[in-house]
């Protein structure tokens, strides 16, 4: 809690041990494919958290993270995870045995503290039956979300019909789609034809992957054959979206014969099922909670990479929102409510200000 008000981080994210994903991590090459000046330091500065490190980011530490930020409850996504189980050269069993190790590794990490902590899965994304096995898996281990990358991976995108199975999945557990990019993939990303750079590429990929995704589920009808289905963006911003609603409304107005199967506009879509994620520092939440309703927008610190500013991201998050006079009942929206009724922790949350501290 800080200055009165409970937080609850969106999309944070865990360390993991190891060996963990095994032959996905040991494979042809390092999972990762990132540029030489990629900023690789927790935090930006690894003194920041040293207790985190010395304990190797065990649940004992990462709680203590939480309370020196004032943070209620976190839901947890992983780090390499983000890429091993996506390496190119993987088969779908290969892949899906990735998922699962790490689907059971933070199932068992969150158990430490289950009112404070909520896990993520991993959809094996190579093939959609898995997806939907792993899908379940996770339900039944009490997890909260499956990350999909957004990327066009396989030879599709996230609209496509063979992901039918895997959504189907997630409507009837309830369970999120957490759409997620991150930087390094080893296959396609949006500005990694064209740039060397990290901070081009930084720059481009995660905004323009989840608008690419967004696109593809609105307009390709995966949210009208799945009107259940609840889908998070995240980790991109939120300054993009009001405009790529509209441009995506006008499209699909002008090309109605192509989208003859929606029932509702792309914005609508938007406004029944999904939520978008701040950072710690988006100085456009403001307009966008104006814009979309700050029932669909979600904090989120992305602790501990490299751009995270703990021990002072809810307090910068907390002093911006108060200079663009965002008004009490939204900042209390952004943090707390909306997150907990999108990932539906009301019945499963500790009562605030409890827990470790």
């Amino acid at each position: 809690m800080r200055d009165g008000r409970p937080i609850c981080d969106a999309d944070a994210h865990v360390v993991e041990p190891a060996g963990l994903f095994g032959e996905a991590f040991a494979s042809a090459r390092f999972p990762v494919d990132l540029p030489a000046t990629t900023p690789m330091v927790p935090c930006g500065d690894a003194a920041r958290v040293a207790d985190q490190l010395h304990n190797g980011f065990d649940p004992p530490s990462y709680l203590r993270a939480m309370d020196a930020e004032g943070i209620d409850a976190c839901i947890l996504y992983p780090s390499t995870g983000l890429f091993a189980p996506f390496g190119p050269e993987l088969d779908a069993a290969a892949s899906a045995r990735a998922c699962r190790a790490y689907g059971e590794w933070i199932a068992q990490y969150c158990s430490v503290a289950p009112q404070r902590l909520f896990g993520v899965a991993i959809a094996p994304l190579v093939d959609p039956r898995l997806a939907a096995g792993e899908a379940r898996r996770a339900a039944d281990a009490g997890l909260v979300a499956v990350l999909a990358r957004p990327n066009h991976l396989y030879g599709r995108n996230l609209g496509d019909r063979a992901y039918d199975p895997f959504y189907d999945v997630l409507e009837a557990t309830g369970l999120v789609l957490a759409v997620h990019e991150g930087l390094g993939l080893r296959g396609p990303t949006i500005g990694s034809d064209r740039f060397t750079s990290f901070v081009e590429r930084h720059a481009l990929s995660h905004p323009m992957e989840q608008m690419a995704a967004m696109a593809s589920l609105f307009l390709g009808g995966s949210l009208e054959r799945h009107p259940q289905l609840r889908v998070a963006f995240l980790e991109s911003g939120t300054g993009w979206l009001p405009y790529w609603l509209a441009r995506l409304d006008g499209h699909a107005e002008w090309m109605a014969d192509e989208c003859a199967g929606l029932t509702l506009r792309p914005s609508e879509y938007f406004a029944r099922q999904c939520v978008i994620s701040t950072d710690p520092d988006d100085p456009l939440v403001a307009s966008v909670a104006a814009s979309v309703g700050a029932d669909h927008v979600m904090w989120a610190s992305d602790f501990p990479h490299p751009d995270a500013l703990y021990p002072r991201a809810v307090e910068t998050f907390l002093k911006e929102m108060a200079e663009t006079g965002l008004a009490s009942p939204h900042l209390d929206a952004i943090l707390w409510e909306t997150p907990v009724r999108f990932y539906r922790l009301e019945a499963r949350i500790g009562a605030v200000g409890s827990g470790a501290r």
